[in-house]
């Protein structure tokens, strides 16, 4: 639960006398509601305690992208023709002169990152396509860097973008064991309850992702030498490792909850 407090953002349940906890929060939904006029451009949101304001929308990161890639003392030369610094191998850009379409998602943040530690408070909104609300998750400076390491993963890297039809009804602020979850379902679904197919899948997501967040790491690590920045993609193909526990049993529940939830409606 968030309420707003001019141009900040608050979790204030335990300060508000009339809040018990144990009712279903409306300020929240105000909230999202209101959140949906002021934040019209799909994408993410990053709102700090001192009120700075970061934009992940398209139209930003590309306009920061640009902006990098043409000022030599933000990314050297020496560094564009690194080896390391080139697509992945198997990505279908692969050879293109330009920056790499997952780091593209990373770089607003760059300017600001090392002001900031870990446990930070930050609130993250997300807003999707053709949507007039708003997700928001009250969390931590950690745990953003997940969400935009999601973000680049879904949205941006040409190679998370094949997996596409599985990460339907997935968003970039949702917690890891929930997306695993609802990944399984999508792909057991996508492949009509074949769950030979679904491994493979699985197994070959994970290599390619490992790979790229590996790459993604070296890539951030040649512009940037924030520890905790660089983590959390090194961190991203735990997402897949995930997967691989209890498919049987995340399977079962999902199925349940999806059971319930169409009851319901």
């Amino acid at each position: 639960q968030l309420t707003r407090q001019g141009d900040r953002f608050r979790r204030p349940c335990s300060e508000i006398t009339h809040c018990n906890g144990s009712d279903y929060c409306w300020s929240f939904v105000f909230l999202a509601v209101d959140l949906g006029s002021r934040y019209t451009q799909p994408g993410l949101y990053l709102v700090f305690e001192d009120s700075i304001e970061l934009l992940f929308t398209r139209e930003n990161i590309e306009k920061v992208a640009a902006e990098m890639w043409a000022d030599p003392e933000k990314i050297p030369p020496s560094v564009k023709e690194a080896v390391e610094f080139q697509r992945c191998a198997f990505c279908p850009l692969k050879g293109s002169k330009d920056i790499c379409d997952a780091l593209r998602p990373t770089l607003p943040l760059l300017d600001v990152v090392d002001k900031y530690n870990s446990f930070d408070q930050v609130t993250a909104i997300y807003k999707e396509n053709d949507e007039e609300l708003c997700h928001v998750s009250y969390t931590t400076m950690q745990r953003a860097l997940r969400y935009i390491s999601n973000l680049s993963l879904m949205a941006y890297c040409q190679v998370g973008r094949r997996y596409w039809k599985y990460f339907i009804g997935i968003i970039p602020i949702m917690d890891t064991q929930e997306t695993a979850n609802r990944l399984y379902l999508n792909m057991y679904l996508a492949h009509e309850g074949n769950k030979e197919a679904v491994d493979q899948i699985i197994s070959r997501m994970s290599k390619e992702i490992t790979i790229t967040s590996q790459n993604q790491a070296t890539r951030l690590r040649m512009i940037c030498d924030n520890d905790a920045f660089l983590n959390a993609f090194v961190l991203t193909h735990m997402l897949t490792d995930i997967l691989f526990e209890n498919k049987d049993r995340k399977l079962r529940e999902s199925l349940e909850k999806l059971e319930k939830s169409t009851q319901q409606e």
